[in-house]
């Protein structure tokens, strides 16, 4: 029997979601949204329903919810406690993008009331998603592990402002990201970072980038990796020069401060920053820890495209979420409640039918 499953949002990630979904006979998808047009866009293509266009703590997700197998949600981070809530009180699991810590918690929270097999996963996707349980597999590389290093970055192909930077995908969210503090552990301790801070250097391939601390990458892994090493850093890639320029924004010109200033800034960048489907997104791990009492390093990264159809950021996290929720619904393994996504195996995840778009991103370097 097919599983029934809810995507809240039909944007260019949660239509690229469910899209996916509704095109394997195992899931029958239904589609919502507050905008009038997105839904009419899917009509022709799976069940779509119109949400209320109402603040989310009003808005009521119980009737969509009902008998349904799960939810994702690729609504604000705002919106995603009301849906958890509601995921709860219907019986369905519960998946979604945020990158917001604290919206994390809060479903942590809801998640301990969840009723046995109804499973609670926030921060699925790319970054946080993927690169979790990218990083997280490095455990098994080594006798012990010393440093863990994340990299990820969406980043325009033909960039031509003085940015190098085009937006190609949430702009609250890329704000939030840029201004938010950093979880990360250093010399065996949990601590928080600042973001914009730490930039570094590097180059693949024979390309240029550079990397600074951003919020909301790591997920759960400064959790789960707890005492088992020296370094965990999450940093997000851009070409060389785009730092300084944040800086200049966030800092000097107070646009990070929440409230009326962030409000400010995210007008600006949507008024003013050029959207691109045309992106790529580069994903890579360096990790070292000791073999047999010797200090070794190694690395994986992917490196993802766009197509005609779809920007390079729609394939790596709507292919990342829909891998993640099948693996999870199909699973022999009884969960329950708040799962950390890291535990999923890598080498299940890239073997799954919705993850081919990673398989061949792969580099060999």
């Amino acid at each position: 029997m097919a599983k029934r499953i809810v995507v809240l949002g039909l944007g260019r990630i949660g239509g690229a979601i469910a899209k996916i979904l509704n095109s394997h006979p195992d899931y029958d998808v239904t589609g919502a949204d507050i905008d009038p047009n997105a839904v009419a866009h899917f009509s022709d293509q799976f069940t779509t329903k119109l949400l209320a266009n109402s603040s989310p703590d009003i808005r009521d997700y119980n009737d969509l919810l009902a008998g349904q197998d799960a939810v994702i949600s690729a609504l604000t981070f705002n919106d995603n406690p009301y849906v958890a809530q509601a995921a709860l009180a219907n019986g369905c699991s519960y998946f979604d993008l945020t990158e917001d810590v604290r919206c994390t918690q809060a479903i942590k929270e809801i998640a301990l009331a969840a009723a046995p097999g109804q499973v609670f996963m926030p921060q699925c996707g790319l970054a946080p998603g993927f690169i979790g349980i990218l990083g997280y597999s490095f455990r098994s590389y080594f006798d012990r592990l010393d440093s863990l290093k994340l990299r990820v970055g969406a980043l325009p192909e033909y960039p031509s402002n003085q940015m190098m930077y085009n937006l190609t995908w949430s702009t609250e969210g890329l704000i939030n990201e840029y201004a938010n503090p950093c979880e990360s552990i250093k010399n065996h301790i949990q601590t928080l970072t600042e973001p914009l801070e730490g930039c570094e250097v590097f180059s693949i391939s024979g390309v240029e980038y550079e990397a600074f601390n951003t919020s909301g990458g790591l997920a759960n892994l400064c959790y789960s990796l707890d005492g088992k090493l020296r370094e965990l850093t999450y940093k997000t890639i851009r070409y060389p020069g785009h730092c300084k320029l944040m800086k200049f924004l966030f800092h000097d010109l107070r646009l990070g401060e929440e409230g009326k200033r962030r409000d400010m800034l995210m007008e600006i960048f949507e008024s003013s920053v050029a959207t691109t489907m045309q992106d790529l997104v580069l994903i890579s791990v360096v990790a070292t820890g000791y073999v047999d009492e010797k200090l070794r390093q190694c690395s994986r990264t992917f490196l993802l495209r766009h197509t005609a159809e779809q920007s390079a950021i729609q394939i790596s996290t709507a292919s990342a979420v829909v891998t993640t929720v099948d693996l999870i619904l199909n699973s022999t393994e009884q969960r329950q409640g708040f799962v950390e996504q890291e535990t999923l195996d890598i080498e299940d995840f890239l073997a799954n039918e919705f993850a081919k778009s990673y398989r061949d991103a792969e580099l060999s370097i």
